[in-house]
């Protein structure tokens, strides 16, 4: 029944990818506009590790590690993300999964995490949508800090080893726990690279990303960061989920 249901969603989805495109957009220039302030400039380098295993047609698992490095205080953050996914239709999955932070400075934090994930062609471009809900819990602070981030990733390809890539995230704290993260709007993601294949199931992405951060009772963050990000898969094509 579950899948039935899906399937008819995809197919009113299907009816107009042109129009599901256009709200994701909107939904993340909303994020793109709000710095409004004055905000410290830092450079940074992050790199990530991706792993995905495909059991059968509908069951997949990955491993995330990433270590950022900031121009201003070195390691900055060691996140690991394992993560679990049902395939509801080829384009429509669901995932459940745990993220642990390690920081150089600041809090620690952990937190539990469930996807839904789409994709979708439009013309020679290919489109990701990411709904994810995250239930955060920061070391200091007493309680949940729940989530909600959305993300649109745009590909296109130049031709069998090569494509070009981008995409835009905007992240809401949903409460206001009077310490620690903002709430409402707390960060904007964007992200443009290149990507090549090596192969049918390893490839690599570089590009430049630009986060945008709003702190509480300081100066916001602007981070310009260098992001290398490898992908290993035991199945092609590869698959966008889970990543970011």
């Amino acid at each position: 029944m579950i899948v039935d249901t899906a399937l008819r969603v995809e197919s009113l989805t299907l009816a107009g990818p042109f129009w599901i495109a256009l709200a994701g957009f909107c939904v993340v220039a909303f994020g793109g506009a709000a710095p409004a302030k004055a905000a410290d400039q830092n450079l940074a380098q992050w790199t990530v590790a991706f792993v995905n295993h495909d059991f059968n047609d509908r069951w997949a698992t990955s491993m995330q590690a990433e270590i950022r490095f900031a121009d201003d205080s070195g390691l900055d953050e060691f996140i690991s993300k394992p993560a679990g996914y049902f395939k509801i239709t080829k384009r429509l999955h669901l995932g459940v999964g745990y993220k642990h932070i390690l920081r150089g400075s600041g809090a620690d934090e952990n937190d539990a995490w469930q996807e839904v994930y789409y994709t979708h062609p439009l013309g020679r471009f290919r489109l990701t949508h990411q709904v994810r809900l995250e239930e955060r819990f920061v070391n200091g602070i007493r309680g949940t800090i729940p989530r909600l981030r959305y993300l649109i990733e745009m590909k296109y390809p130049l031709d069998a080893s090569k494509y070009l890539v981008a995409s835009e995230a905007a992240r809401f704290n949903l409460v206001d726990k009077h310490e620690g993260p903002v709430e409402g709007f707390e960060q904007n993601r964007l992200f443009v690279g290149m990507g090549f294949h090596f192969g049918e199931f390893t490839r690599i992405e570089a590009g430049y990303l630009w986060r945008y951060e709003r702190k509480r009772g300081g100066t916001d963050k602007s981070d310009h960061v260098i992001r290398l990000l490898f992908l290993f898969t035991t199945a092609s094509p590869h698959p966008a989920r889970g990543w970011n």
